[in-house]
């Protein structure tokens, strides 16, 4: 039975990344060549520009709306107090954010759905690997259930779902899955519908609908599958890369709404002097002039400082908590 697999991102012909996913027998042996490797289209690690759009649009509405209330409120710029250092500071603002956001990070922009969906085709891609053909059936249908959750994560079926046309409305990684499922779809579905539990028809209808011999239906019939789940596999790294880009502009958000609020101007506490601000720590100044302009990049870099101070943490503490449950779990489970 194959025992290891594992989705790695390789460099392609021209330079260009794609999502593989291997799978290795139990004797260490490696791939069987053709059979059990597949690369998608793209890795789907890079964002896609709408989201990055998106982000930068909320990012310069959230600046706008606390330069206004900086304006319009005049808050005291904060003093540090001796003693206390501007890292620790930020620190504390960055971990109070984080924690706010903790719960809310697990519905936004939510990578569980296509991490099962992931599971599902990799679980079966592997099970089919050193099927026999007594079994091929039974792992057949594990394959076309695994497309069923594509389809269904997706919304749409794969014969009426259209194609994206042009370079700003296509999603390389979502369409990948569209066409693995597609493949299945085609060509596994009919010949599990036509042959039945019967594992002497099912390699015969496999021939037919793959359009190829007998001899080597079944290791198309793998690469079909391992097909699916690298499509899967760039997908959720496409989710994994929107999520994050759109994580960092909502703490963004929040840090300069919170800046603004609460008079945390970090270019003032390390020594930005014509910034505007009076002795007393106010904003004494209009907004048009040199002083107004120095307050305005202070509020953004401030709350740039914070959102991008949260994702990291973020992370450090996901990682730990990851690494307190796998202590718990049986090692099967992980």
């Amino acid at each position: 039975m194959p025992i290891g697999l594992g989705p790695i991102t390789i460099l392609g012909p021209g330079e260009v990344t794609m999502a593989l996913v291997q799978v290795q027998t139990s004797g260490g042996e490696g791939v069987q060549p053709g059979v059990s490797a597949a690369a998608a289209p793209t890795s789907g690690t890079t964002p896609r520009w709408q989201v990055v759009a998106a982000s930068f649009a909320a990012i310069s509405a959230a600046w706008l709306v606390g330069i206004a209330i900086s304006a319009a409120f005049k808050p005291i710029a904060l003093a540090i107090p001796a003693g206390i250092g501007l890292f620790a500071m930020l620190y504390a603002v960055t971990q109070g954010l984080e924690r706010l956001l903790e719960p809310i990070s697990s519905f936004f922009f939510s990578t569980r759905a296509h991490t099962e969906n992931r599971n599902a085709t990799l679980a079966a891609a592997v099970n089919l690997q050193s099927t026999a053909d007594e079994e091929l059936p039974a792992k057949l249908q594990e394959l076309a259930k695994a497309a069923k959750v594509t389809q269904a994560l997706q919304g749409t079926p794969a014969s009426q779902q259209p194609a994206a046309t042009g370079r700003l409305h296509r999603n390389l990684a979502s369409d990948g899955v569209a066409v693995a499922r597609a493949q299945v779809a085609h060509t596994i579905l009919p010949a599990l519908e036509a042959a039945g539990p019967d594992p002497q028809r099912m390699v015969g209808k496999l021939a037919e609908t793959l359009h190829t011999t007998e001899s080597e239906a079944p290791a198309v019939a793998k690469k079909v599958a391992v097909d699916l789940a690298a499509a899967a596999q760039a997908e959720l790294d496409q989710r994994r890369a929107d999520k994050a880009v759109a994580y960092w502009a909502l703490a963004t958000v929040l840090g300069l709404l919170l800046s603004a609020t609460l008079g945390i101007y970090l270019l003032h506490i390390v020594g930005l002097r014509g910034d505007g601000l009076a002795k007393n720590g106010a904003w004494a100044v209009g907004l048009l002039g040199a002083a107004g302009i120095r307050h305005m990049i202070d509020l953004l870099v401030t709350g740039l400082a914070i959102g991008g101070g949260t994702k990291p943490l973020h992370d450090l503490i996901s990682n730990l908590q990851a690494a307190k449950l796998n202590k718990k779990d049986p090692s099967q489970t992980q």
